[in-house]
């Protein structure tokens, strides 16, 4: 969970990773783009400090600009073989991890697993039109098939381009793709994604880089 914006939503996305059926998880929040020790690191360490759980791991990276380099930052952090995830303002549905472990392990061995979405916040609706099932074949510059925070990736295949941040989720779908690696997308409603005026991608208009980077995927 990298954070700069958001910190207000906190309370919820970390609810519902305690609350997951899966219960072998850790979590690692990296506070990136302040001062180190800044007041949005202060205001998540109090927070951690009523639960008390030992899973949850508080990063500073002062230096970090970005959400991909703070995500390359994290990843060799995690000591399980998956890496998920959770935007701070959005939600997993308690049965998440559970629904997801079984296509990602040894027995389905797919790269990628992600399920549907639900908008909620300032748009209210069942979310967008993602196909499902095994989705390895499908042609990705039709549009991102993946919700970035429903995904579940093989920890050796977590590395975003901080270059493209901002769609740094689809440039790293593209490339896996181009590599022949394996993509499911579970059938079910799982994440909540919250619809703001400040979240990440509405904000920066990051729908303008999407050509971009399909043009540079194409060729």
């Amino acid at each position: 969970m990298p954070i700069y914006n958001g910190v207000e939503f906190l309370g919820d996305s970390l609810s519902s990773i305690l609350g997951q059926t899966s219960a072998e998880w850790e979590l690692l929040i990296g506070i990136n783009g302040y001062p180190a020790k800044s007041l949005v690191y202060q205001t998540v360490a109090a927070y951690l400090a009523t639960i008390n759980d030992p899973r949850i791991r508080l990063l500073d990276f002062p230096e970090c600009k970005g959400k991909a380099a703070t995500l390359n930052n994290m990843v060799p952090l995690c000591q399980y073989a998956y890496v998920s995830i959770l935007d701070v303002d959005d939600i997993w549905l308690p049965t998440k991890l559970e629904t997801q472990l079984p296509f990602i392990s040894q027995k389905e061995n797919y790269d990628v697993v992600g399920t549907k979405c639900f908008y909620f916040g300032e748009l209210n609706s069942n979310g967008p039109n993602i196909p499902t099932g095994d989705i390895s074949a499908f042609n990705f510059l039709e549009g991102n098939p993946l919700i970035n925070s429903s995904a579940l990736i093989k920890n050796e295949l977590a590395y975003w381009n901080p270059a493209w941040d901002g769609v740094e989720d689809y440039d790293l779908w593209l490339r896996l793709r181009k590599e022949g690696r394996r993509f499911y997308n579970c059938n079910n409603l799982l994440v909540k994604h919250r619809i703001h005026r400040t979240s990440a991608f509405n904000a920066k208009g990051n729908h303008n880089q999407v050509a971009s980077l399909k043009w540079e995927h194409k060729v």
